[in-house]
């Protein structure tokens, strides 16, 4: 594998500068441009950063095993592998005083080799061009930056899956070294986040069966043990969180039943259109408007005018414009994979969509509309979306498709409807049409647009035959 290749030294030395270079400005910015909070005076953008790495410095400055961060008594690092890293690190940089960027310049390496893998992954599925789209999506896009310079989990799941994908694909062809990533890379998210070690396994598996040449043996034996024992390790670690006790297949009830507490105190304690909505809105239609307020989020008209500090704000704005341009992308991703001439590839394809679009909604729903956790928690598939917009990409390049101009459509509609909403609420710019009326227009010009233009190509189709 050529890991020093010109492309990928470039990919890996731009991701990991962004985000190490964030991670620097951020820590000396925060203090001073930030809010006044215990967090931000101390440098961390997130405040379970701030919690897990005040716990590894403790450990790491005690005399005790590192293994205790894996004991269950760190509420700060509900699995413990992150917690053990950091304290690792603090261990061998020897320092008189907490470095907190130790940790985050580790983050951003991980943000850096995750891009690595990702357009490794991309040259084995789609090709050189689309590698060099995956590269860019990974290497730029705000919320990974974000997060890669952060103390968080994120990036280091974000690597795992890129490295463990990487390796099945390149499994038939080079089976010793894909062995190798494979095993790191799950070993790996055992210890940082062993529901997305079952996670890679259902996703890698499901794609080698769609792919029509049966499953490996020698893979599939090995991916079922690992896949129970994460779903052991979950378990374990959401009993001692939400007292479940119905075992690993009985974690998934456990979450619906946490969820739907979790988006009721949020969107009972929310301010601004969210509350206005929730209040206003029937109680069967308050979960579907939570999950597409969710899929919005960051939203980028409120990033504009809510008034915040220069740091936040600016920010919000970089978070929501990247999200914003590869929504709609993400959006056609299923159509482009329909598109497909080859069958195999694209039932693959549909199977990628179709993961990371219940995981959108599951990370909105779960989320509870939140701008910050929802985003936190859908980046964590970066890897398969940047993939899903390389592959849209090129079918772009084949075909102008107006079902992408119609979700751009739609996102536009979306963003001048709701900015006059926010414009007319916080600047006093426009007119009071108020929150449901707002919603009303937004939906009923969306379908207008949407049904309108099939209408037309359906007539045009039959006016002009082919």
């Amino acid at each position: 594998m050529k890991f020093l290749s010109r492309p990928l030294l470039f990919f890996f030395i731009l991701a990991t500068s962004l985000r190490l270079a964030f991670g620097v400005f951020a820590y000396h910015a925060l203090p001073v441009l930030g809010y006044d909070t215990d967090v931000e005076n101390a440098g961390y953008i997130f405040f379970d950063a701030a919690r897990r790495d005040s716990a590894a410095w403790d450990l790491a400055q005690s005399d005790r095993s590192l293994s205790e961060a894996f004991s269950g008594r760190y509420e700060s690092d509900q699995y413990g592998g992150l917690l053990a890293l950091s304290a690792l690190v603090y261990r061998i940089v020897p320092s008189d005083a907490h470095q907190p960027l130790l940790v985050a310049a580790l983050a951003a390496l991980a943000g850096g080799l995750g891009v690595v893998f990702a357009v490794l992954a991309a040259k084995q599925t789609l090709g050189e061009a689309a590698s060099r789209r995956v590269g860019w999506i990974m290497a730029l896009l705000p919320e990974s930056i974000l997060l890669g310079a952060s103390q968080m989990r994120e990036p280091f799941i974000i690597l795992f899956l890129a490295m463990g994908f990487y390796a099945v694909l390149s499994f038939r062809n080079k089976p010793r070294p894909a062995a190798l990533w494979g095993g790191l890379a799950l070993l790996g998210l055992l210890s940082v986040s062993p529901g997305f070690a079952a996670l890679l396994i259902l996703v890698s598996l499901g794609w080698l069966f769609l792919e029509g040449r049966g499953i490996p043996w020698k893979l599939a034996l090995p991916a079922l043990a690992i896949f129970t024992l994460a779903l052991v390790a979950l378990s374990l670690s959401w009993d001692s969180l939400v007292t479940a006790t119905s075992g690993p297949l009985g974690i998934f009830g456990d979450w619906a039943r946490e969820t739907a507490k979790w988006n009721k105190y949020i969107l009972e304690r929310s301010s601004g259109i969210v509350q206005l909505l929730f209040e206003s809105l029937p109680g069967w239609l308050a979960m579907p408007f939570v999950a597409v307020y969710g899929i919005l989020q960051p939203v980028l008209p409120a990033a504009i005018v809510e008034p915040s500090t220069a740091f936040w704000q600016t920010l919000g704005v970089f978070r929501a414009a990247g999200w914003y341009v590869l929504l709609p992308i993400l959006g056609y991703a299923p159509f482009a994979a329909w598109k497909l001439p080859d069958e195999r590839q694209r039932r693959q394809w549909l199977w990628i969509s179709a993961v990371v679009w219940i995981w959108i909604l599951i990370a909105a729903v779960r989320g509870g509309g939140d701008q910050w956790d929802n985003p936190r928690y859908r980046i964590i598939l970066l890897v398969w979306m940047a993939l899903l917009a390389a592959l849209s990409c090129e079918q772009l390049k084949i075909t102008r498709d107006r079902w992408f101009l119609r979700i751009l459509a739609v996102e536009a509609i979306i963003m001048v409807v709701f900015g006059h909403w926010y414009l007319y609420r916080y600047v006093g710019l426009g007119f009071n049409l108020g929150i449901r009326n707002t919603l009303a227009i937004a939906l009923g010009l969306a379908v207008l647009t949407v049904g309108g233009d099939l209408l037309f190509t359906h007539l045009k189709k039959r006016k002009h035959p082919l």
